[in-house]
């Protein structure tokens, strides 16, 4: 067992009433900073090696918590929708996205709003300089039942197949794409979509989805 002094004579000084808001001082202290000090060293060298540090003395640290988390605003949703990409047969006047868009909008209250947004992104509050400024794009695309849990990896005939259903607005066979949840790929910004045949099932899987704070492993 290994004693550090938080004073001297610390081991052998009791904790009173009358030294006791000294001592919560001096383990946090010790805590938060004596601790992890060689950790913090170590934190602060490779990101000085990153970015230089000079160009964050321009900012208050109000300024840098926007910088790193997004702004505080509320999600433009009408926003993004301008600046989203559609694949796999996805268009912007597909049944299923205009579903989509109306659930989001309409449907959603804004802590869903934010869910949806780190469902897909991995941050839950919008980019500092808009929707437009994301790179890359928030994208949406068609995927289908039959491919489930490998639509990282589709074949061209995957694809294709995929496309073609999307665009013609045809469902899965059996289960018309009602067994399966929407995935993402948040370091792409891209919502891997079903094909879904009704807009209550589309509701009901989206807001599973994104509740259960999953992306990569769920599907």
């Amino acid at each position: 067992m290994i004693t550090y002094e938080l004073i001297p004579g610390g081991s052998v000084t009791a904790v009173t009433n009358s030294n006791r808001i000294s001592y919560i001082h001096q383990m946090a202290h010790y805590k938060m900073y004596t601790q992890i000090q060689s950790q913090t060293r170590a934190f602060v060298a490779g990101f000085k090696s990153v970015i230089n540090d000079s160009w964050l003395r321009m900012f208050s640290l109000p300024e840098i918590q926007k910088l790193v988390s997004g702004d505080v605003s509320a999600i433009d949703l009408m926003e993004l929708k301008k600046h989203v990409r559609y694949l796999g047969g996805y268009h912007g006047n597909h049944r299923v996205i205009t579903w989509f868009w109306d659930i989001c909008i309409n449907d959603f209250n804004e802590k869903e709003k934010s869910l949806l947004l780190k469902f897909v992104t991995s941050c839950s509050k919008p980019p500092l300089l808009g929707f437009g400024s994301m790179s890359p794009p928030f994208s949406i695309r068609a995927v289908d039942e039959d491919d489930a849990g490998n639509d990282d990896h589709l074949t061209p005939g995957q694809v294709l197949r995929t496309s073609f259903k999307s665009f013609l607005g045809i469902q899965s066979g059996s289960g018309s794409g009602s067994s399966r949840l929407p995935t993402a790929s948040t370091c792409f910004n891209l919502l891997k979509l079903p094909l879904y045949s009704k807009k209550a099932i589309l509701r009901e899987k989206l807001r599973y989805a994104i509740n259960a704070s999953a992306g990569f492993e769920l599907s």
